[in-house]
């Protein structure tokens, strides 16, 4: 019944769509979305690790009402059939392969007893001045909208997959919870504030709530190279989460950069994370780093084609007993396959050779191989 309540609801959407032969249904209602598709085989390349395969299917849509300039209501919803790899007992990595959210994230999320409903948040814009404004935005919010953005490094459905290249796992953003958001822009420069009230659960099933409070300072440059973006964030929770002894509970908190820069002015760019986290709470990593470059695919004669290649070296404490650290190195190119007014599919072919070294184990690693294709409208 889940499955067949997906294919309706995109079978709705785009009926909606085609009748109006654009995504935009009036000038202050706008539908959106995607249909997505990944298959992703597992090859031994070191240590204890099975040869596997795994799939998922998600149908994600959005709404978007605008009655004024300057207010918007938001909706978001998706459906999923699999879950991939992700929290799978027999998946031998620490990373997930695919950061989207699959069958596993959209029941009972995040321990509320709400399947498939993401966001639901109203925002309104207050303008200042010419190219300075400030943005309230309250409801259920992803906090990823705001803090560890990236042109090149931010969309697990059309550029990287592997959570470790998609946002900071360090960051521990959370997500579809209820929040409120402040962002303030002056030309290029933005303060955004971003508080949230989520969930944890431990090894002893037990549920805690905690609040999350994050901040990212950013400025976006001009040059003859082309745009840069360049971002600095911190965050912290209060004591909700165990720490190594598991008899008391410790505050997460961090901070982190994200940039992204044109090094050839609408054909090559490269982006660069870097991330460290406060270690007394029982945490799989305290320090990472990942960079990374995107080739569009101007340069072979399809603007609407990209190539990205990138890498994430994340180190464990050394309170923890299990895990030292991890790498991912990950590469994709992406083709476009038709574009029709409001419809457009994409396929992506990705690699991923990602390693996990252990204390008790030894280092083990593996190569997935991946196809994702989509229909975006």
């Amino acid at each position: 019944m889940k499955s067949l309540s997906c294919f309706f609801a995109f079978l709705f959407v785009l009926f909606i769509s085609l009748n109006s032969y654009a995504a935009d249904i009036t000038e202050w209602l706008s539908i959106s979305g995607s249909a997505t598709t990944v298959y992703q085989w597992l090859n031994k390349a070191q240590g204890n690790v099975e040869n596997k395969d795994r799939g998922s299917a998600v149908i994600d849509f959005n709404v978007s009402l605008k009655p004024t300039e300057n207010d918007e209501f938001f909706v978001r919803a998706s459906f999923a059939k699999g879950s991939g790899f992700h929290r799978q007992g027999d998946y031998p990595f620490t990373l997930n392969p695919n950061a989207d959210d699959l069958f596993v994230d959209l029941q009972n999320i995040n321990g509320h007893s709400r399947d498939h409903l993401q966001e639901l948040w109203y925002s309104h814009k207050f303008p200042i001045q010419k190219d300075m404004s400030i943005k309230l935005t309250a409801g259920i919010i992803d906090s990823t909208a705001f803090i560890d953005d990236n042109a090149y490094a931010a969309d697990e459905l059309h550029q990287f997959m592997n959570e470790a290249l998609v946002h900071n796992p360090l960051a521990n953003l959370p997500s579809y919870d209820a929040g409120v958001a402040a962002e303030f822009e002056a030309g290029g420069f933005h303060l955004r504030l971003v508080g949230m009230r989520s969930k944890n659960e431990n090894e002893n099933m037990d549920v805690k709530n905690y609040n999350w409070i994050g901040a990212q300072i950013g400025y976006k440059v001009e040059s003859s190279l082309g745009e840069g973006n360049y971002r600095l964030y911190a965050y912290t929770t209060n004591k909700k989460f165990e720490n190594w002894d598991a008899d008391a509970y410790k505050a997460l908190r961090g901070i982190g950069v994200s940039f992204d820069q044109q090094l050839i002015k609408d054909t090559l760019g490269a982006f660069l994370r870097a991330g460290w986290q406060d270690d007394s709470a029982a945490v799989d990593y305290n320090r990472m780093i990942s960079f990374g470059l995107n080739l569009n695919g101007s340069v072979w004669g399809r603007k609407d084609d990209e190539v990205g290649v990138g890498y994430a070296y994340l180190k464990s404490p050394s309170k923890n007993l299990d895990l030292s650290r991890s790498q991912v190195f990950e590469s994709y190119v992406k083709f476009k396959l038709f574009a029709y007014k409001f419809l457009s599919s994409d396929i992506t072919l990705d690699y991923q050779y990602i390693q996990d070294k252990t204390r008790q184990e030894g280092t083990k690693a593996g190569h997935i191989y991946g196809v994702r294709f989509n229909i975006n409208f």
